[in-house]
Order: structure tokens, then sequence, then C-alpha cells
């Protein structure tokens, strides 16, 4: 496994992981409602993750996770920098840390009990992670695909395609994925599977970055 496929495994198995163990032990100890949230929505992903065990898995594991999210930008603007503008890939990395960094801060500041949390600094952090995130994927995509045209192998480029393709759908059909301290039915669900999406393209790059390796010069 090279450094690139590493850190795109990473990404998504901290991130994804980590909601789905949260999930798992918060339902087990009582503390979020047993469902299928992709269909049901009867929590958000939030609440899964605020009370007992499931709370501090899922602050740490998050954290970690957005850390990932970092240097996958970088290892990103890497692959993309033989066959990009500069200017475009620093406006895609941008985003996309500026969208890790929101998450981090949003999940920082969840405590156990709801009137402890700093709700200003978890909605807006965690609005800044998607709509920062689609911003920097959609760049991405303009830049995979065009370097693709000129003869970079992308081997997920129909995933890819796929990816983008349901995150703007579901932007517009129900005006972004917004966060809130109370969310509809609907903005649940749209959460749960807007996550899951951005996790798939992430694992995306693993079959992209076989030969980005960390060389020491």
């Amino acid at each position: 496994m090279s450094f690139g496929q590493f850190i795109a495994l990473a990404s998504f198995v901290l991130s994804m992981g980590t909601i789905a163990v949260t999930y798992a032990v918060g339902t087990a100890q009582g503390t979020a409602e047993l469902c299928n949230p992709f269909i049901d929505g009867c929590t958000d992903i939030t609440h899964t993750g605020m009370k007992g065990d499931a709370g501090f898995i899922f602050r740490g594991g998050m954290i970690a996770a957005c850390a990932f999210f970092i240097v996958w930008w970088q290892v990103m603007r890497t692959w993309l920098s033989g066959h990009s503008n500069r200017l475009a890939l620093t406006v895609m990395q941008f985003f996309g840390v500026l969208a890790a960094l929101g998450l981090l801060a949003g999940t920082a500041v969840l405590l156990p009990e709801k009137s402890a949390t700093h709700w200003g600094v978890h909605v807006r952090g965690a609005n800044l992670f998607f709509q920062g995130m689609l911003i920097a994927l959609t760049v991405n995509y303009v830049l995979v695909f065009r370097a693709r045209r000129a003869g970079l192998a992308v081997p997920s480029f129909a995933v890819k395609s796929a990816l983008i393709l349901v995150l703007w759908l579901m932007t517009v059909a129900f005006a972004g994925v917004t966060v809130g301290i109370d969310m509809s039915h609907g903005k649940r669900i749209i959460e749960w599977w807007a996550t899951l999406f951005i996790g798939i393209y992430f694992l995306t790059s693993y079959w992209d970055w076989k030969r980005i390796r960390l060389v020491h010069y």
C-alpha cells in the first residue's frame, strides 16, 4: 500500500468508521435512538456522539479524521500539480482544509450535556464542513476531469462523477445540507447520505494513488 492509498483509506475508515462505531455504542447504551438513519432519519449524526462512551469515541475519532482530511488535500494537490493551474489547486486546497477545520471545531465543542455545548460554534463548523467540502470537491472534480483528458490515469473517475452528481442533486433539491440544533426528518436523512458520499469520495483516491509515496530527499 502506498502512502497515498493509506491516506485515502484512513480518511474513509476514521470518519465513517467512527460514526458507525459511535452509533453502535450509543444505541447499545441507550444514548441514541435505534433505527436505520439513512431511511428513517430518527437522529442526526451529532446526537449519536454526545453522551456516554459514544461521545468520547466520536470526538476523538472525528478530530483524528479531520487531520487526515487535511493531509488528503495536500496529497491531492501533489497528485494534480503537474496537470493543473497553481491558483486552482490553491483554491481547491483552501476550501478543503477550511471545511476540515470547520468540522474539527464543530466536533471539539460537543459536550455530553446539550446545555453545555457551544451550539453556535458547532452549527457554524458543521455547515462550513458541508458547504466548504462541496466547493472543494467540485473544484477537484473539474481539475481531475481536465487532468484525465491530458493523460492522467484516474481509475475512479466514473465513481467520482456519480458522487459529484448525486451531491449536487441533493444540494439543489434540498437547498443544501444545513445542520442545526433541531433538524427536520428530511434534513437528518440528507445529512447521513451526504456524509457517506463525501467519505466515499475520499476513498476513491485509493485506486488513483497507487504510486504516491512518502519520499525523503
